[in-house]
């Protein structure tokens, strides 16, 4: 046999071998990482996840992470999060934990009902989202037209100005056709605009479904807000009721103290 054929024998043999041999190591490199890397859901960067707020697409990615740095329970994949919400405020950077998303509707509790009321007897103070905890006040009418009205039953009047009837939660916010819309701004006044939307109902941007759904919850509502929704117990609607009658009710934002990250 030629020696240049014996050449090119050996060579082909090496190449072979060499393929081979960086295919298995590949292979292992691969199963390694397999064995130690595993998909988890986290907050995207420059986000962050308010309680009872919904979830969307653009919140959350999809990240490799050392199995040893994953949390139990973490969410695995995108879409068993997506359109949930979240029992607590979860920042950049961190793991979703599937038993701290819930799908509810923030429902009343025992001994709760949800009563709805329109915007023109209530005024927020602060930008509001469906779920925040808030401040209910009663801001009273001029003394010359509270004259002759007894002293209400059901809370104490203490000054002529405002009193604090409770604390609650806000857990709607709807258009005048009953559409969920998740946000409201404070006004000083109802506009001309509202008072329409009041009355002959909201006027929609033509939106596709997530982008309306997304400017929804980040504060740019694409429909004029006409009710807020709050799960009261008895005495608590009746205050309210009884409080109409002496001024305007006031809604204000409390603020929660952001968590240390886990």
């Amino acid at each position: 046999m030629k020696k240049q054929t014996l050449f090119l024998i050996c060579l082909i043999s090496f190449v072979l071998a060499g393929s081979s041999f960086y295919a298995a190591t590949q292979y292992i490199d691969a199963m390694a990482a397999e064995r130690l890397f595993a998909p988890v859901v986290k907050v995207a960067h420059g986000k962050e996840i308010s309680a009872f707020e919904p979830i969307t697409r653009e919140d959350v990615v999809l990240v490799s992470e050392e199995v040893d740095e994953i949390l139990p329970d973490s969410a695995r994949d995108l879409e068993s999060v997506i359109g949930k919400r979240s029992v607590q405020s979860i920042y950049e950077g961190e793991q979703l934990l599937v038993s701290k998303l819930t799908d509810s509707q923030l429902l009343p509790e025992k001994g709760q009902a949800r009563y709805e009321f329109p915007l023109t007897e209530i005024q927020p103070l602060t930008e509001l989202r469906k779920g925040d905890h808030v401040k209910i006040w009663v801001k009273y009418k001029p003394t010359t037209e509270l004259q002759g009205l007894p002293d209400p039953v059901q809370f104490a009047k203490t000054n002529d100005t405002a009193d604090l009837l409770f604390e609650s939660q806000l857990v709607s916010v709807r258009d005048s056709n009953g559409i969920e819309i998740y946000t409201l701004k404070p006004s000083a006044l109802p506009s001309p605009d509202h008072m329409d939307a009041v009355f002959n109902g909201s006027r929609e941007k033509p939106l596709q479904n997530g982008e309306k759904r997304y400017r929804d919850y980040r504060v740019q509502p694409t429909a004029l807000p006409a009710f807020v929704g709050f799960n009261l117990t008895d005495r608590q609607y009746v205050m309210l009721s009884e409080a109409m009658s002496y001024g305007m009710l006031q809604v204000g934002h409390i603020m929660v103290t952001k968590e240390p990250a886990s």
